[in-house]
């Protein structure tokens, strides 16, 4: 399946009667919200539920310590589990309980949505139910209506039907025209993609500095037209970073920054956060404690002014604009590693890890010298820090590019494979005297073999060159094409340097 994306220019009571449906859209969503928070605190206070859900974990721990389970665990799991669903189903906690409950309070808005176009939004909340009875879901949260993007849909009969010959989309009383692209080559391949079956549709809005612009997003159900393009032959090996991405392949080895220019509009959006900050602590000086901390005993609502309005407007731009950036951004560095290869293989990385805050409290080993107010020096061990990498995977998306590969790989028939990492350990082993030696991420350069190697393009050199079974690279191959390898690397950084490149803490120059 994939999508095709066309812009729509309503009318002025087109815009009127879609701004409309979103409101009732987000009324619907938080209304079955509420519903579904109040039923998950009952079913927190259920001692049955509880008693077989501490009997489920017992024998889930010992599925975790590798322990096989007897048939009668299996059944009494099973059994269990099927205990578990009723008593959720009992309190209204499942996905067709949802959507039977926003059916009844859909009805009210018939004239504007749907009722696939309402089950869709309950769909919704209950992948946030499962998220917090199932997985590492803390809460329910309600939304404003500015977060509402997407109206979505279950098939091209009911809601928003798309006509690929007339070229419109029929909403429940609206009908509202689908412009093609302006450039000839997009507008070629949005044609040829909807020749194909139509599923469903959705409607989306989008925040630019103008206001809103609304698009209709078609899912169809064959794969995507080959764009023409020249695609390489060989196998690259690549090891994503936080920030970066390095890879290694017979005839190439690239070491690229993800999102460049992604920190402009960070900046932008600091500042334009500390902007709202200061208007709405103007607008609402009763809300603030004297240490400038919201009063939680404060329930009146909250005021804003139009300037506060109007800035809140220009931070969702500017959210959308960082996004699209940062995906043509991914998918231009995808179309380039494919101009070289067309197998890839990827060393696997836990993102969601890398993001979280350090637990434990630790001091740092070496000793710093503190200034007293009285004048002396005094030497302390400070405390290292919490943060880790949240920050820069949220600028950089290391995983959405990654993603990308993915897609693009097997859309022209080749492969995407991970390897290992606790298996593997890219960044510890030293082929040519065979060891895993384990170095500081600030050291960024390895002396392999007489030759300084940059540490990243190295672990991606490894995986280029791993076994079979992609567990351990392959040493042989290693030896033999290692000097080839350096060379090129050689070349590269020499490069790089050449036209400035530079990003000391991540390429080590």
């Amino acid at each position: 399946m994939h999508t095709v994306q066309l812009l729509l220019k309503p009318s002025k009571y087109e815009r009127y009667e879609i701004d409309r449906r979103f409101r009732a859209l987000a009324h619907l969503h938080n209304v079955c919200v509420k519903y579904a928070r109040k039923c998950m605190v009952r079913l927190q206070y259920d001692k049955d539920y509880a008693a077989l859900r501490q009997q489920y974990m017992e024998l889930s721990k010992k599925l975790s310590k590798k322990e096989e389970l007897s048939k009668e665990d299996k059944a009494e799991k099973k059994a269990l589990s099927a205990q578990l669903a009723e008593r959720r189903s009992a309190y209204g906690l499942s996905k067709s309980a949802l959507e039977c409950y926003l059916k009844v309070c859909g009805k009210q808005f018939s004239k504007l949505l749907s009722s696939q176009q309402v089950q869709t939004e309950a769909d919704r909340v209950w992948c946030g139910v499962e998220k917090c009875l199932f997985g590492n879901g803390k809460a329910l949260r309600f939304k404003r209506f500015m977060d509402f993007d997407t109206i979505g849909g279950k098939s091209n009969k009911n809601g928003a039907c798309f006509d690929s010959e007339a070229m419109m989309v029929s909403w429940v009383g609206l009908s509202l025209k689908c412009f093609l692209p302006k450039s000839a080559s997009s507008r070629s391949y949005v044609e040829e993609s909807l020749k194909g079956t139509v599923c469903y549709c959705n409607i989306k809005q989008k925040m630019f500095s103008s206001g809103w612009r609304y698009y209709a997003e078609i899912i169809l159900k064959e794969d995507a037209p080959a764009r023409k393009r020249p695609i390489g032959t060989s196998t690259m090996g690549i090891d994503p970073g936080v920030s970066t991405v390095a890879g290694v392949s017979e005839t190439a080895c690239v070491l690229e920054e993800l999102a460049p220019k992604a920190i402009r509009y960070e900046k932008k959006i600091q500042a334009l956060s500390q902007s709202m900050d200061r208007s709405r602590r103007i607008s609402n000086p009763d809300k603030y404690n004297e240490d400038g901390t919201i009063k939680r005993s404060n329930h009146e609502p909250w005021r804003h002014s139009e300037n506060y309005l109007k800035m809140s407007r220009m931070l969702k731009t500017l959210h959308r604009k960082r996004h699209d950036y940062i995906v043509g951004s991914h998918r231009q560095l995808c179309n380039k590693l494919l101009l070289d290869s067309k197998y890839f293989l990827v060393e696997k990385m836990q993102f969601r890890a890398l993001q979280k805050r350090a637990k434990e409290t630790k001091r740092q080993e070496a000793v710093s010298e503190v200034r007293q107010k009285n004048g002396g020096i005094k030497l302390i061990q400070k405390f290292k820090r919490k943060k880790r990498f949240g920050k820069s995977i949220g600028r950089r998306a290391p995983a959405r590019f990654l993603l990308e590969l993915k897609q693009k790989a097997e859309a022209v028939g080749g492969g995407y494979a991970e390897v290992d990492t606790k298996e593997f350990k890219a960044s510890q082993y030293n082929h040519v005297t065979g060891n895993y030696e384990k170095i500081s991420l600030s050291q960024r350069e390895k002396q392999i073999g007489g030759r300084i190697i940059q540490r990243d393009l190295y672990s991606a050199f490894l995986i280029h060159n791993a076994d079979p079974e992609l567990k351990h690279p392959d040493i042989e191959k290693c030896k033999y094409e290692f000097k080839k390898f350096a060379d090129k690397h050689d070349q590269l950084i020499l490069s790089m340097k050449k036209n400035g490149l530079s990003m000391r803490q991540c390429f080590g120059f």
